[in-house]
């Protein structure tokens, strides 16, 4: 069981060595550039989403170092940060959808109906 328990191991960094380096694949090219010049190339929402993007990153490899120091990262403040990005993720992709219509009957306005109240209120003011 000793040696399975090394060769698990050795894969398992193994995996996070790949997840590392793509991960530092994808960044070179966005930190070639200043974020401020980047940014302002961006639409707000690509921005917005690039500053998310980046956050979660940066937490998430704050993470995987914490977890490779042994840290238990069950009450962390990591967590908390890391679910605080992916609600404004989520927020970010809402606000990209835009509105949402609303589930169930929807209001229709009686447009005759409409017009007799606001002849009815006229005539008896006038």
């Amino acid at each position: 069981a000793g040696m399975e328990e090394v060769s698990e191991a050795l894969e398992g960094i193994a995996s996070l060595e790949k997840e590392v380096a793509a991960i530092q694949a994808e960044l070179e090219g966005i930190l070639q550039i200043p974020l401020k010049e980047l940014s302002g190339r961006l639409s707000p929402i690509e921005s917005a989403k690039l500053h998310a993007s980046l956050a979660f990153a940066v937490n998430s490899l704050f993470f995987m170092y914490l977890k490779t120091q042994g840290v238990d990262t069950k009450g962390h403040a990591i967590r908390k940060e890391i679910d605080r990005v992916k609600k404004y993720i989520k927020k970010i992709d809402l606000a990209e959808k835009g509105p949402q219509e609303e589930k169930g009957p929807k209001r229709r306005v009686d447009s005759k109906a409409a017009g007799r109240m606001i002849m009815a209120g006229v005539k008896r003011k006038f």
